[in-house]
């Protein structure tokens, strides 16, 4: 169990601040501090505009040194930004961390631990750099096969019409609702939040473009062969202009027998693109199409992202969602995953 302090400065919010988000939400250790000096003397929760959601009772502060009061033992990078990229300013907080003893976790594309002076200041202080987006070795230059899944086993695909719709978030609250139910089922994470939570998966869009179909499919072989459900991360969207090969690879190699798609409500275009979402239904019959092109399966449910809104607006959107696409359709962080789940179970 860590102690973690996490770094968002400037950064913290829902969308912005994903993987911190994401720690807060579903991380088992605890995060005992978020650093963010546009937001000090503030609880997290509700800069997060959520008061008694996730951060409830984490005080912001302003730096590192001021969250070293809190007595961590871990610094999390807490964002993701295009590009995945270290913000210059934040080197010296780092380099202040290290010098305190905290390990370092990050899942920038910009491998910190190949960093000279961050490497030699961790050799020096006996502390550990975690570059969460480093491929396995085992997976990194996997060939797919098409292997079929073990008989008996299900993996269902969690798809998006955009990035940041919700697609991790939909399938961690179905593994837990799975769970729960005493369902065998394992989340297989795709993406640098995803692991830092789980601990373990793939990072698949810091694959080499030839291996990701094999590194996800044996990932999700290996799951498969100890899990009956394997609930697969989405990343991106086959509609984005950058990042579609990312799912397609993905998709591909997860071969999934089933397909949740997420959405968020009232979401028209592309985030930072004037790229226009299609109708729910064709994207659906997108994705089913490139799925069906090795191997075909069904969409069964679809997971709707109504942060902001009011309980009876969000009601009102699931319902209409629902007449629109004739899928079973709920909110699963609003108002609990059990449908979808219900959903998956009824198609097989």
């Amino acid at each position: 169990m860590r102690r973690i302090a996490v770094l968002a400065e400037g950064y913290f919010n829902w969308q912005d601040a994903k993987t911190a988000v994401g720690i807060l939400r579903y991380r088992s250790d605890t995060v005992v501090a978020v650093i963010d000096s546009t937001n000090v003397g503030r609880d997290a929760a509700q800069v997060l505009g959520d008061p008694d959601g996730p951060g409830k009772g984490v005080p912001v502060v302003a730096n590192v040194s001021a969250a070293l009061a809190y007595a961590p033992d871990t610094l999390v990078i807490g964002i993701a930004p295009i590009g995945g990229q270290l913000p210059a300013v934040w080197k010296a907080e780092i380099l202040q961390a290290i010098a305190a003893g905290l390990d370092i976790v990050s899942g920038l594309h910009h491998f910190l631990s190949d960093d000279t002076e961050l490497a030699a200041a961790a050799k020096r202080h006996r502390v550990t750099i975690w570059d969460v987006r480093r491929p396995p070795d085992e997976l990194a230059m996997r060939i797919g096969e098409g292997r079929a899944h073990r008989p008996g086993s299900h993996v269902a695909y969690f798809c998006g019409t955009d990035c940041n719709v919700g697609k991790m978030t939909v399938a961690l609250e179905c593994a837990r609702e799975a769970k729960q139910r005493g369902l065998s089922a394992a989340f297989a994470a795709t993406g640098q939040t995803g692991i830092m939570i789980e601990g373990s998966g793939i990072p698949a869009d810091r694959f080499i473009s030839d291996f990701l179909a094999g590194g996800v499919e044996g990932m999700v072989l290996d799951l498969a062969e100890r899990f009956d459900w394997v609930f697969v991360e989405g990343q991106g969207s086959l509609l984005h202009p950058a990042y579609s090969a990312v799912t397609l690879g993905l998709l591909h190699g997860a071969a999934p027998d089933l397909l949740v798609l997420c959405h968020e409500a009232g979401r028209s275009h592309i985030r930072r693109y004037q790229v226009p979402i299609p109708p729910i239904p064709r994207v659906r019959a997108i994705y089913e199409e490139a799925a069906g092109w090795l191997k075909p399966a069904s969409t069964v449910a679809l997971a709707l992202n109504t942060f902001g809104m009011s309980d009876a607006a969000a009601r009102e959107a699931i319902a209409q969602a629902q007449r629109e696409t004739q899928l079973p359709t709920t909110d699963p962080v609003r108002f609990g995953a059990g449908p979808i789940l219900d959903a998956l179970l009824a198609a097989v």
